[in-house]
């Protein structure tokens, strides 16, 4: 008996200093993605809140070329896309948003971020998906 109470005081101790305590943050609480294309760059880490809802953390979009085409970025889930967030500064600039959060009615099983240079056919490219552990 002894021998399994020094094991499990052993074990929880690791387990801690390890970090894998309680209320611990999961992978898909800070899951970064990003999305670049010629001119064009995107950075995020989705922080999935319910089955419903999301908040985007720490996004920087940058335009990364000197050819007068401002770009934007805009969330793609199954069946809807949200609106565009643009970077409009020019040359080497970076537009940074805090928290932008997001929901939508009847569950978001998955996101991916998309990033655009906006020319006359617009040059995009996306990330991978980020899948909710909620749903």
């Amino acid at each position: 008996m002894r021998k399994r109470c020094i094991t499990a005081v052993v074990a929880g101790l690791a387990a801690t200093v390890l970090g894998f305590t309680p209320g611990t943050a999961s992978a898909a609480d800070n899951d970064v993605r990003s999305a670049s294309t010629t001119g064009a760059s995107v950075s995020l880490t989705v922080d999935w809140t319910g089955s419903e809802s999301f908040t985007l953390r720490n996004v920087k979009l940058s335009d990364t070329s000197c050819d007068a085409h401002p770009v934007f970025f805009y969330v793609t889930v199954p069946g809807f896309q949200y609106p565009n967030h643009w970077n409009t500064s020019g040359c080497g600039t970076t537009t940074t948003w805090s928290a932008l959060p997001g929901s939508l009615d009847g569950g978001i099983h998955s996101l991916w971020v998309t990033v655009c240079r906006d020319t006359t056919l617009d040059n995009c490219s996306s990330s991978s998906a980020s899948i909710n552990p909620y749903d």
